[in-house]
């Protein structure tokens, strides 16, 4: 039970970064200007749709798939917000 509440509060994390990222593609995001860096807006529009893409196949997987399968899940949301740190770092 305590890891599928970990589960959620992974999935819950995701969604939240993910409407974050699609809610500031015209507003400074961190120290980054998106109207100066279209590579950067770009960057964050599609690590939104991919980590609420995730996110929503986390859900879809804890409620119908053995809980081992949410592994994929936590490994997918994981190198996905790695790419972006590391694409943002580079844009720099």
């Amino acid at each position: 039970m305590l890891i599928k509440l970990l589960i959620v509060l992974f999935l819950i994390l995701l969604i939240t970064i993910g409407i974050l990222m699609l809610t500031h593609l015209d507003r400074p995001f961190f120290m980054f200007s998106q109207s100066n860096l279209p590579f950067v807006q770009k960057t964050m529009k599609i690590t939104a749709y991919l980590l609420l893409l995730t996110s929503l196949m986390g859900i879809i997987i804890l409620i119908w798939a053995p809980l081992s399968w949410n592994l994929l899940t936590l490994v997918l949301g994981s190198v996905i917000t790695g790419a972006f740190a590391l694409l943002i770092s580079h844009a720099s």
